[in-house]
Order: C-alpha cells, then structure tokens, then sequence
C-alpha cells in the first residue's frame, strides 16, 4: 500500500518519551500516513512499548531494530522502507 506520507522516527533508549509521538499521531484526523520507527539498537522498554501501539492503534506502525549503529543508518533503512510518498521526520 502506498501512502501519503511517511512520519519516520529513528529512536534510541527513548521508551520514556517516544509516547508523545504515538498520542500526537493519535490525535491526527488524516490518517493516510504510517509510523515507521527504526530502532537503533534500544536496550529500554522501547521493543514492548511500540509491540503494544502497534496493536491498538488505527493506523499502521512498522518497527525495525537494528544493532546500534547511528542515526545515519536508520535513515538509510528509513528511506529503503518507507512506502509514504514524502517522508516526514519526528523528533521526540
């Protein structure tokens, strides 16, 4: 399927303020977008917390971790995956 656009978000050790993302996206009335979030080898609760979104949220989110390799890997991932016609970058 193809989106409008992707909200990409590269994370790290961030299960403590990633959730202000998920509630922002949450709160979108446009929903022709996904959340892909690429992992940079998180060794929080993050892998949990984004398990159980993924589970209850209307809209998609696709999860990728990697080994740690820095925020320039994970957008290279970002852009490989992503199926958004533009790809919208999320700070947290």
């Amino acid at each position: 399927m193809k989106y409008t656009f992707t909200v990409f978000t590269p994370t790290f050790n961030r299960a403590a303020s990633i959730h202000r993302v998920y509630e922002s996206l949450q709160s979108q009335t446009f929903r022709d977008f996904e959340w892909l979030i690429v992992d940079d080898g998180s060794e929080d609760d993050t892998a949990n917390l984004v398990g159980k979104w993924i589970k209850e949220a209307d809209f998609p989110i696709t999860y990728m971790k990697q080994n740690h390799a820095g925020k320039h890997v994970a957008w290279n991932h970002a852009l490989q995956k992503a199926r958004g016609g533009v790809v919208r970058y999320c700070r947290q």
